[in-house]
């Protein structure tokens, strides 16, 4: 009995510390954005920027700070469990329909319930938003099986990424200009909080399992989040040649609350406000997890038979994600999205502080990688496979860095103008050639953390910013071309650098071999001895 209540005592214990852990990780994440708006707020340099906002943003800084730390917990014992049990089990069903329809269908109802996806859709302003959500599901369903099938029959990646690519470009110059770049975007803003954990477990767990029929590499565990993010770019792109693009109408609406000058009118609006966000984001959270605990539910009783206590252990892990992102999007919505939205209007308002929008565009970029949950699950994850060869934080510099040179880009294309394919063409053409000559780990991590690195804090916050500066300077009727393309532009940067990464370790391992061999030979060894007959 004592043994049994030191256990439990033991277990809070471990889960305090862990909570407290995922806090403190969450906080120290968000800070920086905090620190830069706090920064441009005391400098003046956004006009109109009250107290009131300001004071509602930094509450918002709060919540999202909670909400991401419930989030990667419950995320920890729920989606990410969930989707390693269903990699682990699916290839031993032998049943190549099964693998089939499965995939399909979780690529379908946890993308159709992305909240991400839906966040761009609204800020779209396509009048049939479902129909483009469900080609958006569509794509990620079906690349998400070719992915599973690449695993299953142990096809190259590299050979799948440089065919699928080679048709998205092809494509590209046939599609409509303003739906060129929202076809990008549609590609990057699949991989968000509830998308992510599932699809790296499962490519995880499905990797672990061909263990059994043909070995197992670490590169099996990555590159199926990048494959299934191709799928919506191709399908979106077919749906643009049977869509009239008179159906896309840009309408900028900055939220009220930004016109709150006195706390008066700001107590007055921010109750509705509050209630209607929290109303929607609890219904949208429930489709958004509810069908995945179902099909969990559905497929333990069928296929695996967990025991009561695993499986309660994961119900309650679905409880801690869904509320942690509940409370992460109230705040985004009520607090980020709006100021975001302030801060690039006033910057693209005034052609002055077109460098400092650059500037600010970058670091916005840098800072939102950095609070991305997903990056997180990923960089840990890299980790663990590569048994500690490849360090967490640098991936996750890394990425920051080049979302960072990435995001200043948008902001400049924005500013002047140009097609989104004058950045794309180079970029991906170098991304697919390095994909030929780094092991393929580092291609396979490359191309995840490109899909990882817009999520969220990408649609949310990057986003808005682009939009309000590209509206303050040209209005709303070229926005689609100059705005629109930048989520798929954070997406981009990481295939060039992380594979960068391994070029350069695989050049310098490749060196330090070459050293240790040299030192191996002995000083005497090149020297030939002659022995005479006569001391023999």
């Amino acid at each position: 009995m004592a043994d049994d209540i030191a256990t439990k005592r033991s277990f809070r214990q471990e889960i305090w510390r862990m909570i407290w852990r995922k806090i403190g990780e969450s906080y120290l994440s968000v800070s920086p954005i905090v620190l830069m708006i706090t920064v441009l707020f005391f400098t003046g340099v956004v006009s109109d920027f009250y107290w009131p906002v300001f004071v509602v943003f930094l509450i918002a800084a709060v919540c999202i700070g909670l909400g991401l730390a419930l989030f990667q917990l419950g995320c920890d014992q729920s989606i990410s469990k969930v989707g390693g049990i269903i990699g682990s089990t699916l290839f031993k069903q032998r049943k190549l329909w099964l693998v089939c329809i499965m995939t399909f269908f979780l690529g379908v109802i946890i993308t159709v319930a992305e909240p991400d996806l839906k966040l761009m859709a609204n800020q779209i302003g396509f009048d049939n938003e479902a129909l483009l959500i469900v080609f958006v599901g569509t794509g990620v369903g079906l690349f998400l099986m070719f992915g599973v099938l690449r695993i299953l029959f142990q096809k190259d990646l590299n050979v799948l990424f440089l065919a699928f690519y080679a048709i998205i470009f092809t494509l590209a110059g046939i599609t409509n200009k303003n739906f060129l770049p929202i076809s990008f975007d549609s590609g990057a803003v699949v991989t968000g909080p509830v998308t992510i954990p599932f699809i790296l477990a499962l490519g995880a767990g499905l990797a672990s399992s061909r263990a059994n029929v043909n070995g197992h590499s670490g590169a099996d565990s990555f590159g199926l989040t990048a494959l299934a993010t191709a799928g919506p770019i191709l399908t979106v792109m077919i749906l643009s040649r049977f869509i009239d693009p008179s159906h896309l109408v840009y309408k900028w609406d900055p939220s009220p609350i930004l016109t709150c000058s006195d706390w008066s009118s700001l107590l007055s609006m921010i109750g509705p406000l509050l209630v209607d966000q929290i109303e929607s984001n609890l219904l949208n959270f429930v489709i958004a997890i509810g069908p995945l605990a179902v099909c969990f539910l559905i497929y333990n009783w069928v296929f695996v038979h967990l025991r009561f206590k695993q499986v309660l252990k994961v119900l309650i892990g679905f409880i801690y994600a869904y509320f942690g992102l509940v409370i992460f999007m109230v705040a985004v919505n009520i607090g980020f999205l709006p100021v975001a939205q302030k801060v690039g209007y006033s910057l693209g308002d005034n052609s002055s502080l077109y460098p400092l929008a650059v500037l600010c565009g970058g670091l916005f970029g840098l800072f939102g990688v950095i609070a991305e949950p997903a990056v997180h699950i990923l960089v840990h994850q890299i980790e663990t496979v590569s048994e500690g060869t490849i360090k967490a934080r640098t991936v996750l510099a890394i990425m920051a860095i080049s979302v960072g040179i990435g995001m200043a880009m948008a902001v400049v294309r924005a500013h002047y103008g140009f097609s989104i394919l004058y950045y794309f063409i180079p970029g991906y053409f170098l991304a697919l050639s390095l994909a030929f000559v780094v092991p393929k780990i580092y291609m396979s991590i490359a191309f995840d953390s490109g899909s990882i690195a817009s999520g969220p804090m990408a649609s949310s916050f990057v986003m808005p910013f682009v939009l309000g500066f590209s509206y303050a300077e040209h209005g709303a009727d070229p926005i689609y071309v100059n705005a629109f393309g930048c989520i798929a532009m954070i997406s981009m940067m990481p295939l060039i650098v992380i594979q960068l990464l391994g070029l350069y370790i695989q050049i310098k391992r490749a060196h330090l071999y070459k050293m240790a061999r040299k030192r191996i030979v002995e000083p005497d060894d090149n020297q030939i001895i002659h022995f005479n007959q006569e001391e023999a």
